[in-house]
């Protein structure tokens, strides 16, 4: 009896909905801490099933995705599909740990429908500039495993029923191998835009639209102001053209240049540099066959190397043992975590340091160095801006900016990275995620680096202006340095058409859609369009170092391939997402070394003088120009002073060279590795919130409250630390806006 009456809770809990969700999240929690155990085994096949939807750029939920029940919904609904989400991140790191994993051997990729989907394409559902991040990381693993291995014992496959779209191809076309379905067929046509002008339908329905565009390349109210296509939009729109169809062409005909020349028969085409002839075949492709190219064809062609294979075929390069990419990343990441033994030089230089300072200064120098004792790896904040920026909203400007804030206080974090895919939006927020970026640099002295995807134009690239560095794909599309507004107006044939009477009643004249603008309001209208323009310029040239003359001759609404914006200083470097974390990554732990540096030299100046010694005013050259500096460079009497005060070996050799050496050492030197060193955290400020019991349940179910209270601790800590910062009488100077050319 007592026994069933001890169950009975138990039981209880069992019996409902939460305590369903409990045990399916205890199951769960239970079942990743054993892939993580689970080791690398050597001939390992790396796996990865993609659906529609499956790759996205973050895993953060959105504002909406914060309350209980989806909390349960997604806790107790289990994927039909084997094809989970993965983010851009982890499936970029995944790749290029395999890629200087020796264990790993061959990489299989298939495509699969995603489940409920019913006919709906198979595809990567990737942009153009994430598509390409994603083959570049193949196209390193297929070097690196040719570096490792003989040919025949490594090798990466894609499989695929049919190609839906082109892109998918681009992305499968860095494979050794893809396998079609022999009905299957690939659409490979080249890149190309269909422009809608909608001018006469409005003028048929009396709309008239009053625009303001600031400058000539601004084509964003064009399709409602014009009836075909303005000359230099059709300039600009051509040259992005010709550079996507060009980058489109090249990568592809390199990465299939040797399925392609194996099958030349002409005597005269043997004789083509291969490279070359890859071209023209994909170019003769793309404008004679496309986008009717069955497997068939594609497999004489070259353009892929197998007909025959499906998705639920379990053949392919599947060799030793198979390892999902998600429990692989995870496992490597555990190993990593065990291998590692922090950075040397940081911490080699703190334990020095700590044996040199004596009495209360110790206490005040141990308490601040705690702060920048290097951990296995450094921290980089990950805020996402994607889509359109608009001022509120669960992806709005506000919730942007707090991330942007959350990740500059955050006292584990030393440098910030902005994902951008946004083809801009609002002014006022993008202007505000601006300001919020250079606090986040001059304020709190985190340096900031942007990564752009697909797109970054308009406001998404005012928005990331002050950034100490641009990246962004040979394929992204950004620059629209350029305003625009539109103000639709309907007229007196809009009205006779629909048999509408309208009156409106103002003290102040027309300001309505029903009004057209005329006069001194029509004025005021064009005045503030020049002032929103010229806001932008002058943010540009301030955050890119610019002159407004050298912003004004990239401005005027053009838009840039990454290629071409390289050449005209709109961004910095050519690099993906990896590239930009790793950049942050190093100047974040520079940024560290940097204070580490100021910290000890005012530190050890006053340990110096609490000895009371008539040596002790001669110690003051030792902090100069904010940098510290070894006695004997000074003076040597100096060092040798000190000497006489400090006997013991550790002071000697500090204030010998050896501390600068170890500087100066290689050995000592953090690289950034986005496959070893880097933490990646990412920021993300919901806009509700679950409340009451419920609330707590769901933290509890979640395990936040761990993570709140040593949150909480870190945040008692960094307002400890700031109190004994501000004794330091040193102004702190405005973080240099860091630029990478």
């Amino acid at each position: 009896m007592l026994l069933r009456a001890a169950g009975l809770p138990f039981r209880l809990i069992k019996s409902t909905a939460l305590g369903t969700a409990y045990l399916r999240l205890a199951g769960l929690a239970k079942r990743r801490m054993k892939t993580a155990r689970q080791l690398v085994h050597p001939q390992t096949t790396l796996t990865w099933k993609i659906s529609v939807d499956s790759i996205v750029e973050t895993g953060l939920p959105s504002s909406g995705q914060y309350g209980v029940d989806s909390l349960l919904v997604r806790a107790l609904t289990r994927p039909d599909d084997d094809s989970p989400k993965v983010t851009m991140l982890n499936a970029l790191t995944a790749l290029h740990m395999a890629a200087d994993d020796p264990r790993v051997t061959h990489l299989d990729v298939r495509v699969v429908p995603a489940a409920g989907t019913r006919n709906r394409p198979v595809s990567l559902g990737l942009g153009f500039a994430q598509a390409q991040e994603l083959r570049e990381a193949v196209q390193t693993f297929n070097l690196k495993k040719a570096e490792q291995y003989e040919s025949g014992n490594w090798g990466s496959s894609f499989t695929i029923d049919s190609f839906d779209d082109q892109l998918t191809y681009y992305f499968a076309s860095a494979f050794n191998k893809i396998v079609v379905q022999p009905t299957g067929q690939l659409p490979l046509t080249g890149i190309s835009w269909t422009l809608p002008y909608y001018k006469k339908l409005l003028d048929k329905v009396g709309i008239e639209v009053q625009t303001g565009s600031r400058m000539e390349y601004n084509s964003a109210s064009a399709p409602f102001t014009e009836s075909d296509i303005p000359d230099k939009h059709k300039d600009n729109g051509m040259s992005i053209l010709y550079s996507l169809n060009d980058i489109f062409l090249r990568t592809i005909a390199h990465s299939r240049a040797s399925s392609i020349a194996a099958l030349r028969t002409e005597t005269a085409d043997k004789n083509k540099d291969p490279y070359r002839f890859a071209q023209e075949c994909v170019h003769t492709a793309m404008t004679q066959h496309g986008p009717y190219i069955d497997a068939q064809m594609a497999k004489r062609i070259g353009l892929i190397t197998d007909v025959g294979g499906t998705f639920f075929d379990d053949e392919g390069y599947k060799v030793g043992k198979c390892t999902g990419i998600g429990a692989y990343v995870k496992a490597r990441r555990q190993e990593i975590e065990r291998e590692s033994h922090g950075t040397p030089v940081l911490n080699a230089i703190l334990d020095r340091l700590t044996q040199l300072v004596r009495g209360q200064a110790a206490a005040n120098m141990a308490k601040l160095l705690r702060v920048y004792r290097s951990q296995d790896r450094v921290t980089v904040g990950v805020v996402y801006l994607h889509g359109s920026i608009e001022r509120g909203g669960e992806k709005g400007a506000n919730l942007v900016c707090k991330s942007i804030i959350a990740a500059a206080k955050d006292p584990e974090v030393l440098s910030i990275v902005i994902r951008v895919d946004s083809a801009g939006g609002d002014f006022v927020a993008s202007s505000a995620i601006a300001s919020a970026v250079l606090m986040a640099q001059t304020k709190y002295g985190k340096p900031v680096i942007a990564s752009y995807g697909n797109t970054a134009t308009s406001g998404a690239y005012l928005a990331t202006a002050y950034c100490g560095g641009i990246f962004a794909n040979s394929s992204t599309l950004t620059g629209g340095i350029g305003v625009s507004s539109t103000r639709p107006v309907v007229t007196k044939r809009f009205t006779d058409l629909f048999e509408l009477g309208i009156r409106q009643f103002n003290l102040t004249g027309p300001s309505t859609n029903w009004f057209e603008l005329e006069g001194e309001k029509l004025e005021a209208f064009k005045s503030f369009v020049d002032n929103t323009y010229g806001w932008f310029i002058a943010d540009v040239a301030r955050g890119r170092q610019m002159s407004q003359e050298e912003v004004e001759s990239v401005a005027q609404g053009q838009v840039f391939t990454g290629l071409q914006a390289r050449g005209n200083k709109v961004v910095d470097k050519l690099g993906v997402f990896a590239d930009a974390l790793e950049t942050a990554a190093q100047s974040g732990y520079e940024n560290r070394a940097n204070s580490l540096h100021y910290m000890t030299g005012h530190y050890l100046q006053s340990a110096i003088a609490s000895t009371k010694t008539e040596y002790a005013a001669e110690t003051d050259p030792i902090l100069k120009d904010g940098k510290y500096r070894v006695p004997s460079e000074v003076d040597p009497r100096v060092g040798t002073k000190v000497r006489a005060v400090f006997t013991d070996e550790l002071t000697q050799a500090i204030f010998d060279r050896s501390y600068l050496d170890m500087l100066d050492d290689p050995t000592y030197k953090y690289k950034a590795d986005i496959t070893k060193n880097i933490r990646i955290k990412e920021f993300s400020t919901p806009a509700t919130s679950t409340s009451g019991f419920l609330s707590l349940i769901a933290k509890l179910v979640g395990g936040d409250l761990v993570r709140e209270a040593v949150a909480s601790a870190l945040r008692q800590e960094r307002d400890s630390l700031a109190s004994t910062l501000s004794a330091v009488e040193q102004p702190r100077a405005e973080a240099d806006i860091m630029n990478i050319k």
